[in-house]
């Protein structure tokens, strides 16, 4: 199963190339992390060495929550609030080797490794993780390809996704690629991928090049049995090595992506679903053929009798391989007339100077009445007509190859691709490897031709040591008091509003605050005795809607009081 699609990269931006230097390959790449920019509050569990703006140090296991309140980052830990202002950066140490350093988040159980800044953009949180390139692989290239496919295929993967990194690199933006198919999908490392990340660590720092520039190394699931290339993709730029050729391989693999209509050859009569949605369609394109010829249509009938052939032809860039417009089908009709309106055999009607000339089969005359059986052509444009109809359909941008297959009572119409097409297909590589047996260089030099590999140093650059007074002092300074800290409530009651406190449960307990007004909604945060809560709305089933200056969310009436009593 794919879980990219880079199928929908299908708006991807080709920029250009840049000369790759040894001593000037950048190492990190930067990603923001869209999966989890919509999100009320952010958990972050720490498994490694990680200091916050370099004021506060972390110990492994630590569960951080960051809140985003009237612009402002508030991040809470072990019952303590820290406010982070607009932003606020994780920073990683070294650890020793062979143990985890990196993040999870929002109960994740991927492994996000780097450096991550927290800020606040249109109200949101902006995520953005500084990652090395090889790292950032480990959490691409088993999202783009699953991690079944056979291994040669994904150090293919690997490759094409480290040459797309290197060439996406925008150092005067915020970060360089985004978490999902507007680029690549990233969704953090799983230790248990071990074949995508054994590819990784084989191919490391290999990269496509083309006449010393780094390739366009563009990917797609499924071409359907031709690439396009990524000027009719994108209409942009013409790119040597992305072009249009035949794909036996994707074609062959039996997981590449096909949709299909069977259409029945008798017409007349009792018909599968798909041929009764077509047939009405194909009647229009009949009756129009017979409106050029008869002045009146009022007395003349027109029936299906059989479909003989169907061709797809025309290609929507020119060529003769790839997307084609129109599918021309041959039919045997009945066409019945009044003797006097009988037509001149010699008539066209076929449709176009290219199709099938018109043939009649057979002539009966009833009384007055002629019926004549007769074979015409009749094009139909596949896209959008034909492909809504039939429900066949893959992709938005109605670039499905189209290929049609003849048994003993029907046609198969199919419809196949995923994605844009261009450069490599996943399924393509997959059965490369696995029923050709060919390895990673045979399989880009086939998708990428004329490109070559160079191997660059993307080794990351040491990590620094957290320094001995946070090793000491692992996380926050514990309080004066013996209780945790309360978090900060400096607004007043206003009208239809009152300030409550946590009184309700043990002083060495806490009362869940939940995202919602059910005992079985998420737990946002914990609130400790003593805390002081501004009331916004009370609901009749007992609940209150609470807040502080960094959180709300809802509490049960029993276990607050509008009388504080303890000592602060």
């Amino acid at each position: 199963m794919f879980i990219c699609l880079m199928v929908l990269v299908l708006m991807i931006t080709l920029i250009p190339n840049q000369i790759i230097l040894a001593d000037q390959t950048p190492k990190n790449v930067r990603v923001l992390l869209t999966a989890f920019q919509s999100s009320n509050s952010l958990k972050i569990e720490v498994y490694g060495n990680y200091a916050l703006d370099d004021k506060i140090s972390f110990q492994r296991g630590s569960e951080l929550t960051v809140y985003l309140l009237n612009g402002q980052l508030m991040l809470h830990y072990e019952g303590m609030s820290y406010s982070a202002g607009s932003s606020f950066n994780l920073v990683r140490h070294h650890e020793e080797q062979n143990r985890q350093n990196g993040l999870r988040i929002q109960g994740e159980n991927s492994l996000y490794t780097g450096d991550l800044q927290i800020s606040v953009k249109d109200n949101k949180f902006y995520p953005v993780l500084n990652i090395p390139i090889e790292e950032y692989l480990q959490g691409v290239v088993p999202y783009e390809m699953a991690d079944d496919f056979p291994l040669e295929a994904l150090k293919a993967q690997a490759i094409s996704a480290r040459t797309y990194t290197l060439a996406h690199l925008k150092p005067d933006k915020d970060y360089d690629l985004v978490d999902n198919t507007n680029d690549q999908v990233f969704r953090g490392i799983k230790a248990d991928k071990e074949n995508a990340i054994k590819a990784v660590k084989e191919t490391a720092g290999i990269v496509c090049m083309y006449k010393d520039k780094l390739a366009v190394c563009l990917y797609t699931a499924s071409n359907g049995g031709v690439t396009e290339s990524a000027y009719n993709a994108w209409g942009r730029e013409q790119i040597p090595y992305l072009i249009i050729q035949e794909d036996q391989y994707d074609r062959e693999n039996p997981m590449s992506i096909v949709k299909k209509a069977r259409i029945n050859k008798s017409l007349d009569g009792k018909t599968n679903a798909q041929t009764e949605l077509l047939k009405p369609f194909l009647m229009e394109k009949v009756q129009a053929l017979l409106q050029n010829h008869y002045q009146d249509m009022s007395q003349i009938t027109a029936k299906l009798i059989e479909l003989r052939n169907v061709t797809p032809h025309t290609t929507k860039y020119g060529g003769d391989k790839g997307v084609m417009k129109f599918l021309k089908f041959d039919l045997m009709i009945e066409v019945s007339e009044p003797a006097h309106m009988q037509e001149d055999t010699e008539i066209n009607l076929s449709g176009s100077e290219d199709n099938a000339a018109y043939q009649v089969e057979t002539v009966t005359q009833t009384g007055n009445l002629v019926t004549t059986k007769k074979q015409i052509a009749v094009d139909c444009p596949i896209f959008p007509e034909l492909e809504q109809l039939l429900s066949l359909s893959i992709n938005r941008n109605e670039n499905e190859i189209v290929s049609v297959k003849e048994e003993e009572t029907s046609f198969v119409i199919q419809f196949a691709r995923y994605g844009h097409g261009v450069g490599m297909s996943q399924r393509g590589a997959e059965w490369m490897a696995k029923k050709y047996h060919w390895d990673y260089q045979q399989i880009l030099r086939f998708y990428y031709p004329g490109t070559t590999l160079k191997t660059l140093d993307l080794t990351p650059n040491s990590l620094p040591t957290l320094d001995i007074l946070y090793m000491t002092t692992p996380g926050p300074l514990p309080t004066a008091t013996p209780r945790p800290t309360l978090m900060p409530q400096t607004e007043t009651a206003k009208e239809g509003q009152k300030i409550v406190f946590v009184t309700g449960v043990a002083k060495d307990s806490s009362l869940n605050l939940r995202e919602k007004p059910d005992l079985l909604s998420e737990i946002i945060t914990r609130l400790y005795y003593g805390q002081e809560l501004l009331v916004l709305k009370e609901l009749e089933d007992g609940w209150l809607q609470v807040q502080t200056d960094s959180v709300s969310g809802f509490v049960r009436s029993e276990f607050v009081s509008e009388q504080q009593s303890i000592t602060p």
